[in-house]
């Protein structure tokens, strides 16, 4: 069975879109490391409200200036990074896919990013000739949306472009050439972009799109039934792993249940709360361990059992970020996302934490989490506080760390073997190419 799966995943792996997928992926880690980083200064270090500057007490010994400046500077690279992800996404996408199929992958880079651009662009909101995009169609959230505007940009210049391959140096008349040759399949990129950004505009496809956000997040919000808010969570799930991230983002937004934090406030404990298996605090508290997937479960399995790799590097950058809960860095570039070995894991371990939880809760063995919890708070460590720290909650949350450990070791294993294999490949085709 595990000799199937190896080679099913390896053929995967081998398709032109996973090929281009991992590529721009790979180009695309040190930006998600970096932004992962700001993002964990950001949210977990220069907040108030996060559980690092209450610890420290930031407010009580460091200048308020120098606090807004650091907060306002990581606020910003993090936005700025994550806010544009989907125009770098465009561009590596673009132009892996031309160079995959010996076109001149410069321009086809140029042209993606312009084509997701145009579909992005708001069409019936310009006023006063203002550049008016719909940002959400451009940041990390729409990583897929923009990796294929790319993929169809590269495929475009395979049909249309002619055949380009790549020198250190080019005289003025080749740079001609080259812009000549490239402005059939550029043009007609950027005729689709410019059709699927005007459809986009007539049809409200991006009102159908909020609308159907704020349906997850109005699930999200204090869903008392987990028959419900479990299936919503696979699919979110489901579509992150894909590149669509936006409605895990919305399904899981912090919220704490109002009647749970008034009993809890009342009694001093959470053992008796009226609503003990709300959806998002069960996640919270058990189902993330350091982001979506349980991130933070993986580095650390790859930490141990991997010795020599290029993950563990980038489990090592990312691990800090990731254990507060900006786990960006990891999910791109291990890649977990689009990498169809991790997608049961990442989809099915959090609905197993949460049920065991539940059913720890329903026979009394440990209590409902019903505190707010500070931004940054360390995964494993959630729980403990969202119950006021009893040790039952701590002590169930570290078997559970253990059990999900223990359960990612086979894909980790496996998932090294299945790099390997690629690279081999990758390098016996590079080889290939160059003697012809």
């Amino acid at each position: 069975m595990e000799k199937v799966i190896f080679k099913t995943i390896v053929r995967l792996r081998r398709l032109a879109f996973f090929r281009v997928a991992d590529r721009t992926l790979m180009m695309l880690m040190p930006l998600a490391v970096v932004g992962s980083i700001f993002q964990f200064l950001w949210q977990s270090v220069f907040s108030p409200t996060s559980l690092i500057s209450n610890i420290f007490y930031f407010d009580k010994w460091l200048p308020d200036h120098l606090f807004n400046a650091a907060w306002y500077s990581c606020q910003g690279v993090t936005s700025v990074i994550f806010g544009t992800f989907g125009l770098f996404t465009a561009y590596f996408s673009a132009q892996y896919t031309a160079r995959l199929y010996q076109k001149d992958a410069q321009m086809a880079g140029v042209s993606g990013m312009l084509a997701l651009l145009l579909c992005a662009y708001r069409f019936r909101d310009t006023r006063d000739f203002q550049l008016s995009f719909n940002w959400r169609f451009l940041n990390i959230n729409s990583f897929l949306f923009a990796l294929l505007i790319g993929f169809g940009t590269g495929l475009i210049f395979r049909f249309l472009g002619v055949e380009y391959h790549h020198r250190h140096t080019e005289s003025a008349q080749q740079i001609k050439q080259r812009a000549f040759d490239s402005f059939r399949p550029m043009l007609a990129t950027w005729v689709i972009g410019l059709i699927v950004g005007i459809l986009t505009s007539l049809v409200h496809v991006r009102v159908v799109a909020t609308n159907f956000y704020q349906f997850f997040q109005s699930q999200g919000q204090n869903n008392l039934n987990l028959g419900v808010f479990i299936p919503l969570l696979l699919l979110a799930l489901l579509l992150n792993w894909l590149g669509i991230g936006q409605p895990l983002a919305s399904l899981t937004d912090s919220a704490t249940n109002v009647a749970n934090l008034n009993y809890a406030l009342t009694h001093g404990s959470s053992w008796n709360v009226p609503n003990p298996y709300v959806g998002n605090s069960l996640y919270q508290s058990y189902g993330r361990f350091g982001g979506s997937g349980l991130t933070l479960v993986l580095l650390i399995g790859i930490l141990i059992f991997i010795k020599k790799s290029s993950i563990v590097r980038v489990a090592r950058w990312s691990f800090i970020p990731t254990l507060f809960g900006s786990n960006q860095g990891a999910f791109l570039g291990i890649p977990i996302m689009l990498n169809p070995l991790f997608l049961f894991p990442y989809v099915v371990l959090p609905v197993m934490n949460m049920l065991l939880a539940a059913s720890m809760i329903a026979i009394h063995l440990v209590p409902a989490s019903a505190y707010n919890v500070l931004s940054g708070t360390p995964g494993p460590l959630v729980a403990f506080i969202a119950t006021n720290g009893t040790w039952q909650a701590l002590v169930f949350s570290m078997l559970l760390f253990a059990l999900d450990i223990l359960l990612y070791l086979p894909i980790i294993k496996m998932s090294k073997d299945v790099q390997d294999e690629i690279d081999l490949l990758n390098d016996e085709e590079a080889v290939y190419k160059h003697v012809k």
